[in-house]
């Protein structure tokens, strides 16, 4: 019975969230982003890491999709390294395919999970008028358990390298609340606040709040054979 979805507390999960995150200030701008994650488990240390996201403006003329994939290494149970591409496209977007590489690194403190995400990303476009772009993502979150869900607060500068200097191009802030809803199928509703920064610029020039509704899917081939099997300590 525990591999059933608990309606209910997803009902009282989702009602929660949204009466925190949705303002009068959310529909007057911004967005809904659908984002779907998928996790391929090839062996007991590689996987296949693919994501495929929409965000719907509610307006046929305005649209963004992307889709990523990236082969991951488990170095051990609290550190893993992927690497991969991701193809952006889009009304409201530039036409762009990125290369990104990143180190996930995690560790407790009793029932606090503290994750750190250093994510580099080369940026190619096929719009000639804009240039190669090299940035990197640094990704602080804090996880902690309650009655209606796993919480995570986190943030995420965006720092794009310049040869003529550095500067942080956009910031996230991040609340989202995450359950199990079926086995491997995790569910997670976050309300995210980005603001965008100009180097020239002494304040933000852009704000964006949007509702991502993001679902996480391990699937688990056939185990057989040594791959998926843990070595044995002697």
């Amino acid at each position: 019975m525990n591999q059933l979805i608990d309606y209910k507390k997803l009902i009282r999960n989702l009602i929660f969230i949204l009466s925190f995150a949705i303002t009068d200030e959310l529909f007057a701008q911004d967005f809904i982003w659908f984002h779907y994650f998928n996790r391929y488990k090839l062996s007991y240390k590689f996987s296949i890491d693919s994501d495929f996201g929409w965000r719907e403006y509610f307006d046929s003329e305005r649209y963004r999709g992307q889709f990523r994939s990236g082969l991951r290494y488990d170095i051990n149970s609290n550190m893993y390294a992927r690497a991969g591409f991701m193809y952006v496209d889009g009304s409201v977007a530039s036409q762009e395919i990125r290369f990104y590489q990143d180190y996930v690194y995690s560790f407790k403190l009793h029932d606090i999970t503290i994750q750190q995400r250093i994510r580099l990303e080369q940026q190619t476009f096929t719009d000639p008028n804009k240039n190669f772009n090299f940035r990197i993502r640094y990704n602080p979150a804090i996880k902690f358990p309650s009655p209606i869900g796993q919480w995570t607060l986190a943030a995420e500068p965006f720092v794009s390298v310049k040869k003529d200097g550095s500067y942080i191009g956009a910031n996230r802030l991040i609340v989202g609340v995450k359950n199990k809803i079926y086995g491997n199928v995790h569910f997670t509703l976050q309300y995210i606040n980005e603001r965008a920064y100009n180097r020239v610029e002494t304040g933000y020039i852009n704000e964006t709040q949007m509702i991502r509704v993001r679902i996480d899917h391990v699937i688990h081939p056939l185990r057989t054979g040594p791959l998926f099997g843990r070595k044995k300590s002697r």
